[in-house]
């Protein structure tokens, strides 16, 4: 398991501080990773709120810190979730 990637099949949520932050942070994972944008869940990004819910990631394997590092250089605020896996 690599502690850089979302957890193979597990639960997780990519949290942005703004509305506008989510269709950003889609661009900047597909030009990170075109083939794990493929498998990006719809409604993986969302505003920060708490008590959200967490979305199964089913093959969504982004590097978490790569993603994290991108958004921020672009003065996008994110957090990357990842729950344990669920078997």
């Amino acid at each position: 398991m690599n502690p850089q990637k979302f957890t193979y099949k597990t639960y997780g949520r990519i949290f942005v501080q703004k509305e506008e932050d989510i269709v950003a942070v889609e661009a900047i994972i597909h030009e990170l990773d075109e083939f794990e944008y493929e498998y990006l869940p719809s409604n993986l990004i969302t505003v920060y709120r708490p008590n959200a819910s967490m979305v199964y990631l089913h093959k969504f394997e982004i590097d978490k810190i790569a993603l994290t590092e991108k958004c921020w250089q672009a003065g996008i605020w994110i957090w990357c979730v990842d729950n344990q896996p669920e078997y």
